[in-house]
């Protein structure tokens, strides 16, 4: 309601509904589940990966890359799935956004290692190329024939050039905050 007398908004008991029966269904449905363990799995052997192949000497930077991954993939989840064009049937918690072992693991840990291993703008981009393909026409159908993923209203291919304009637009701003830090470093 646009005038509440109360001062509670009118949807904060939906939200509470809402988040309950999210919560319920969670404890009922997926926690300790079958795919709940593949989605742990995925985010475990994700952070092992990266730990162990991560370059320490510029450990600050691809942390960064890998942030910004994090905090894109889960901006683009979110809208996905609140326009309902595809669906997590199995949340690792039931209180985040959904698919945390892949926004919070796979696609950070990957991303930050393409940055880390391909410098160039051309290597780069063909490895994000290979990566997207990898990702679009592989890993989300898995995802799908194994009941982690629903596609709704989307469809694979749809996702390839999201990735790579996504991995180029990172490696772009990463670029340009060491740009200006190294600058700014120089003029002192």
């Amino acid at each position: 309601m646009f005038f509440a007398t109360s001062g509670i908004s009118a949807d904060i008991p939906i939200q509470k509904l809402i988040t309950s029966i999210r919560i319920d269904e969670w404890l009922q449905e997926d926690l300790f589940h079958f795919r709940w363990w593949i989605l742990i799995g995925i985010f475990t052997f994700s952070a092992f990966i990266w730990c162990k192949n991560v370059d320490k000497t510029r450990l600050p930077e691809i942390t960064l890359c890998a942030g910004f991954t994090t905090i894109a993939t889960l901006i683009l989840d979110e809208f996905g799935e609140e326009l309902t064009m595809w669906d997590y049937p199995t949340d690792v918690l039931p209180l985040f956004p959904p698919l945390t072992a892949i926004d919070l693991a796979s696609l950070p840990i990957i991303y930050s290692l393409i940055y880390q291993r391909f410098k160039t703008w051309k290597s780069f981009l063909w490895a994000s190329i290979v990566m997207s393909a990898i990702f679009s026409f592989v890993f989300e159908p898995l995802l799908a024939w194994g009941g982690i993923y629903q596609l709704l209203k989307w469809k694979y291919y749809y996702g390839f050039p999201i990735y790579v304009i996504l991995a180029l637009f990172i490696k772009w701003l990463v670029t340009k905050i060491y740009a200006i830090a190294k600058e700014a470093g120089n003029a002192r």
